[in-house]
C-alpha cells in the first residue's frame, strides 16, 4: 500500500490543483502518517545507517572532496525534504541541486554554469517552431564547443573547469528532454527542469547515468516513501564497495601490457582490465541511491553484468540506463522506420545503427570531458564488434521466440553446466573485447598473443580457471533479479537490510580507522586503504603515462583510462606554455635559454642570465657566501609556483634571515632542475654546468620516479655516442642482450633494462660523491616527497636511501612533510596537475631546512667555531 505522501506526488505529476485547504488537510493527513512509531523508528534507523555510510565514505576517502561536500549538504536537506509537503518537494530538490553549483565550483565558474545551463534550457521553451528552437540548441552547442577547444575568444572568459560538468549535466539529457517535449511525454515547467539538469549529485560527477526525463518525473515518490529511502543508502553502500573494489583492482592487479611474460600475466591485464569498470558501476550506485534519498525511485544501473550469459544479456545488464537510451532515441525510431522492409533487416540494420551511435557518443562525451573528439581504430572494433555479437544473439532468439509456461521449469545440473559454460564463454569474448578496446596499440596486443601462446600448465590452469570459477558463481546467482526501487518490505527483512548495512558499514569505517588489523592477512590490501586517505593517486603504470602526458606532450596519456582522463580534463591548452629552451648534443640534453619570461602553469617563469630557473647570482663567490648547488626535475623546478615560492628559495630566505646574522655568510641555493631530467642528466648538469660556479654543497634530488627514469636517456646517449660516459648505463645494456647501436623503441628499452636500474643509480651516485669531494663540495642525496605519493611509505625510498648510503652519502629524507596534511590534492598546484603548491614547496622548505642544519651541511656557528667542521669537509 503507498502512503499519502506518494499518492499526492502524484497528482502533482499529472497536473491536479487543490484548493489550499484541501492541500493543508493533505498534508496534515502525511504528517499524522509519518509521526507513528513504526513509521518514526525506521526512519530513525534509515537516518542512522546513512551517517554510518557517510563516515565510511569521508574516511575511505573514495571520492572528491567536492562529492563530500554534495553528500554533507545532500544529507543535511534530506530529512528536511521528507517533511516538507509533497507539493513542495520537487521545488527544494531543484533549489538544493542547483545550491551545490556554487559550492564546488565558487561563485564565479557557479554563476557561468547556471547561466549556460539556463540558457540551453531556455531555449528548450521559447514560443517558435519546434525545429527552429532545436537549430538554435545546436547552433549555441557548437559555439560552446568552439569555447570547449579555447578557440573561441568571444568566449574565452568562460572557466575551463566547469566544461565537464557542463557537459554531463547537458551533453545527453538534453537530447531526452527534447525527445520528450516534442512528444509531450511528461509534464514540463522551470522547476522540473532544473531538478532534471542540474539533478544531485551531478556538480562533481563527469560521469553520470543518461536518466530519462519521462521516468525521472514518473519516478517521484512511486513507492512508500520509506522504502524508497532504505534502497537508497543500501545502493550507496553497494556503490561505495565497488569503487573499493576498483581501487584494489586498480592499485594491486593492473600491469602494464608490455610486462606481460606467460599466460598468467595476459589473464591478469584482460581480466583486471575488465574490472576496472568497476568504476562506473561504483558511481552510478552512488548517484541512483542519493536520487532515492529524495523521492526518485529510479531503476538499477547495473545488474551482474560480469555474469551475463549472452551478448545481448551483457547488453541489457551493464548499464542499462543507456541501453534504454540508445533503444528510445536510436533504435526505436531506425526499426519503425525501416520496418517495411522486412523485420530481420529492420532489426539486423536498427542494431548496426545503435552500436554506431554509442561509438559516437562515447567519443562526443570523452570531448566534452577532455577536449578531445577521438577515433580510434580499437574503439571501433570493440563497438561494431560488440554489434554484430549482440545482432546474432538477437536474430538466433528472435527465431528461436521464447518458451512459456504456467509452470515454473525444474533446474536440472545439466541446465546449470549449460548455463555455467554460456556465462564463462561471454565472459571471456568481453574480456577480449574489452582489451582491445583498452589497448590501441598493435604491438602491445601482439605481445599479449604471445604471452597467451608461451603459457605453461600453471598459466593454462589460470586462463581458464578464472572464466569457470565465474561460469559457477553466475550459475548459482542465477535467481537474482533486477531489483525494483522500493520493493516493499516487511518489519523483519528491513530489519535484516538495516543490520546488514550498518554492519557493513562499521566494518569499512573499522578497516579505514585501523588498517593494520589486516596486515597479517594482506600487507598490500593494508597499504592500499592507508593510501585511500590520499586521493587520486595513480598505479605506476599510470604514474609513467601522467609523466609523458606533461613532459611528452602526448594527447592520449588519459585517453583509455578515467582516473588519467579526469586529470588532464579540464587542463587549459595553454598551461604548459611554450618557455624558451635549447637542445644540447651532450648528456644534459636540454636546458632553459638565458634571459626569458614566459608565462607557463599558471605563473611566469623567469629565467635568469645563466639559464637557470632562479634568482641572479654572481658567477663567482668569496669566502663569505656559502653556495649551495641543487638539481631535481620538475617539482624542484618549482612548476606551477612562481620563483620565490620554490621551496629552495624560501630555504634560502630562512638561511638568510636565522643563521646569516650568526655566521656571518651569505647564502645562495643555485637551483640547475629542469623538468622531466633523469639521472644521467642530473649528473651531466653538476659536471658539466654546476662545477663550473663552485658549489660549496651539491644536492641531488631524487624522488619516486629515479629508478623508472634511470635509463630514460639510454638511446639518445647511444645515438650521441655518449655511453662511454656512463659506463654503467653501457653494461646494463650489455647484460640485457641488446645491442647499443640498434636498440628498441624507449619504452620497451625501459621494460629490458629496469632489472638493473638499482645497480646503475648506484655506480651514478658513487660517482657523483667522488666529483663533488673532487671540487671541495659536500654532497648530499635528497628525498623529495611529492604530492602523489601516500600516506604510506613507498618501497622506493627505502632503496634509495639504502644505495645513497651505501653510496657514502648524506641522505636528507623528507618523506614526512605533508604527514599532517589530510588531503594531499590540497597540495595540488591544479586540479588537473599534481606538483606540489605553495603550501607544498613551504613544507618541503621546512623539512629541508631543519635537515640540513641537523646534518651539519650548511654552517651555523661563528666565523671563530667553525674552524674544525669546515676542515673535516
Amino acid at each position: 500500500m503507498r502512503s499519502a505522501q506518494s499518492r499526492e506526488a502524484d497528482e502533482i505529476l499529472v497536473g491536479k490543483s487543490r484548493s489550499r485547504w484541501d492541500s493543508v488537510g493533505a498534508y496534515w493527513e502525511q504528517v499524522r502518517s509519518d509521526l507513528t512509531v513504526s513509521r518514526l523508528l525506521r526512519l530513525g534507523i534509515i537516518v542512522f545507517e546513512l551517517a554510518l555510510v557517510a563516515v565510511a565514505v569521508r574516511l575511505l576517502n573514495i571520492e572528491s572532496p567536492a562529492f563530500e561536500s554534495v553528500l554533507t549538504l545532500a544529507l543535511a536537506g534530506f530529512l528536511v525534504h521528507h517533511f516538507l509537503p509533497a507539493s513542495w518537494r520537487i521545488a527544494f530538490f531543484a533549489a538544493l541541486s542547483m545550491a551545490t553549483v556554487p559550492l564546488v565550483f565558487g561563485w564565479q565558474a557557479g554563476m557561468w554554469l547556471l547561466a549556460l545551463g539556463g540558457l540551453l534550457i531556455a531555449l528548450c521553451h521559447i514560443p517558435v517552431a519546434f525545429h527552429v528552437r532545436v537549430a538554435l540548441i545546436v547552433a549555441l552547442a557548437l559555439a560552446l564547443a568552439l569555447a570547449r577547444k579555447q578557440v573561441l575568444p568571444l568566449l574565452a572568459a568562460i572557466p575551463p573547469t566547469i566544461w565537464p560538468i557542463l557537459g554531463s549535466m547537458f551533453m545527453f539529457r538534453l537530447i531526452v528532454y527534447l525527445y520528450d517535449l516534442k512528444h509531450e511525454a511528461a509534464p514540463f515547467s522551470a522547476i522540473r527542469a532544473a531538478a532534471y539538469f542540474f539533478m544531485l549529485p551531478s556538480v562533481c560527477m563527469p560521469l553520470f547515468p543518461v536518466v530519462d526525463y519521462k521516468t525521472f518525473q514518473r519516478s517521484f515518490y512511486n513507492a512508500d516513501p520509506l522504502q524508497l529511502y532504505q534502497t537508497g543508502v543500501k545502493w550507496i553502500l553497494r556503490g561505495l564497495i565497488h569503487l573499493l573494489l576498483y581501487k584494489a583492482v586498480y592499485f594491486l592487479a593492473v600491469v602494464e601490457p608490455g610486462s606481460v611474460l606467460n599466460g598468467t600475466d595476459a589473464a591478469r591485464y584482460m581480466v583486471s582490465t575488465f574490472l576496472l569498470y568497476l568504476k562506473i558501476s561504483g558511481l552510478f550506485h552512488i548517484i541512483v541511491g542519493l536520487l532515492h534519498l529524495y523521492g526518485f525511485g529510479l531503476a538499477e544501473t547495473h545488474h551482474f553484468y560480469l555474469f551475463s550469459s549472452s551478448f545481448t544479456d551483457f547488453w541489457r545488464r551493464i548499464n542499462i540506463y543507456w541501453k534504454d537510451f540508445i533503444q528510445k532515441i536510436i533504435f526505436n525510431p531506425a526499426y519503425f522506420r525501416l520496418r517495411k522492409h522486412g523485420e530481420t533487416f529492420a532489426v539486423a540494420t536498427a542494431t548496426l545503427i545503435a552500436f554506431a551511435a554509442t561509438w559516437l557518443l562515447h567519443s562526443y562525451q570523452w570531448f566534452w570531458i577532455r577536449g578531445d573528439f577521438p577515433i580510434v581504430w580499437s574503439d571501433i572494433v570493440f563497438w561494431f564488434g560488440l554489434g554484430v555479437v549482440v545482432l546474432v544473439n538477437v536474430l538466433l532468439e528472435t527465431r528461436k521466440g521464447r518458451q512459456r509456461t504456467l509452470v515454473k521449469p525444474v533446474r536440472t545440473f545439466r541446465d546449470d553446466a549449460v548455463l555455467a559454460a554460456k556465462i564463462a564463454a561471454t565472459f571471456v569474448a568481453i574480456c577480449v573485447l574489452w582489451t582491445i578496446w583498452s589497448t590501441p596499440n598493435v604491438a602491445e596486443l601482439t605481445n599479449l598473443w604471445r604471452a597467451i601462446l608461451n603459457s605453461g600448465p600453471k598459466d593454462l590452469l589460470v586462463l581458464f580457471g578464472i572464466p569457470a570459477a565465474v561460469g559457477i558463481l553466475g550459475a548459482l546467482f542465477r535467481n537474482r533479479k533486477r531489483e525494483t526501487a522500493g520493493t516493499r518490505t516487511d518489519d523483519r527483512t528491513f530489519m535484516v537490510q538495516a543490520g546488514a548495512v550498518t554492519l557493513t558499514a562499521c566494518l569499512l569505517i573499522g578497516l579505514a580507522l585501523y588498517p593494520s588489523l589486516i596486515q597479517p592477512v594482506s600487507p598490500a590490501l593494508a597499504n592500499l586503504i592507508t593510501d585511500l586517505r590520499d586521493r587520486n593517486q595513480l598505479n605506476a603504470a599510470d604514474e609513467m603515462k601522467m609523466v609523458r602526458g606533461y613532459y611528452e606532450d602526448l594527447g592520449d596519456a588519459g585517453r583509455f583510462n578515467n582516473e588519467l582522463g579526469m586529470m588532464f580534463g579540464v587542463a587549459p591548452a595553454d598551461w604548459k606554455g611554450t618557455i624558451p629552451t635549447k637542445e644540447t648534443k651532450d648528456a644534459v640534453e636540454v636546458q632553459f635559454i638565458p634571459s626569458t619570461t614566459t608565462p607557463a602553469t599558471g605563473t611566469v617563469f623567469a629565467i635568469n642570465s645563466f639559464g637557470l630557473r632562479d634568482r641572479e647570482y654572481p658567477r663567482a663567490h668569496d669566502s663569505g657566501t656559502f653556495r649551495i648547488g641543487l638539481v631535481g626535475s620538475s617539482h624542484d623546478m618549482g612548476w606551477g609556483v612562481s620563483g620565490d615560492q620554490t621551496y629552495e628559495n624560501v630555504v634560502e630566505d630562512r638561511l638568510n634571515k636565522e643563521l646569516g646574522p650568526v655566521t656571518g655568510k651569505k647564502f645562495e641555493i643555485m637551483n640547475f632542475s629542469y623538468k622531466g631530467y633523469g639521472p644521467t642528466q642530473k649528473l651531466a648538469v653538476i659536471e658539466e654546468r654546476m662545477f663550473p660556479y663552485r658549489p660549496d654543497a651539491v644536492l641531488y634530488v631524487a624522488n619516486t620516479t629515479e629508478f623508472l627514469w634511470m635509463f630514460k636517456s639510454a638511446s639518445k646517449l647511444a645515438r650521441n655516442a655518449l655511453l662511454d660516459q656512463f659506463p654503467y648505463v653501457a653494461d646494463a645494456i650489455e647484460r640485457a642482450g641488446l645491442n647499443s647501436a640498434a636498440l628498441p623503441d624507449d619504452e620497451a628499452l625501459a621494460r629490458k633494462l629496469a632489472p638493473f636500474a638499482e645497480d646503475a643509480l648506484a655506480a651514478l651516485l658513487r660517482r657523483f660523491r667522488e666529483e663533488a669531494l673532487a671540487h671541495d663540495a659536500s654532497p648530499a642525496l635528497v628525498l623529495l616527497e611529492i604530492p602523489k605519493d601516500g600516506r604510506a611509505r613507498r618501497p622506493e625510498f627505502d632503496r634509495l636511501a639504502s644505495i645513497g648510503r651505501t653510496a657514502g652519502l648524506p641522505v636528507l629524507d623528507l618523506q614526512g612533510a605533508f604527514a599532517k596534511v589530510r588531503d594531499r590534492q590540497s597540495l595540488w598546484v591544479a586540479p588537473w596537475d599534481n606538483h606540489s603548491n605553495a603550501e607544498g614547496h613551504r613544507l618541503l622548505a621546512d623539512r629541508l631546512y631543519a635537515l640540513l642544519v641537523q646534518q651539519d651541511l650548511v654552517p651555523t656557528k661563528p666565523p671563530d667555531d667553525r674552524a674544525g667542521s669546515q676542515g673535516s669537509k
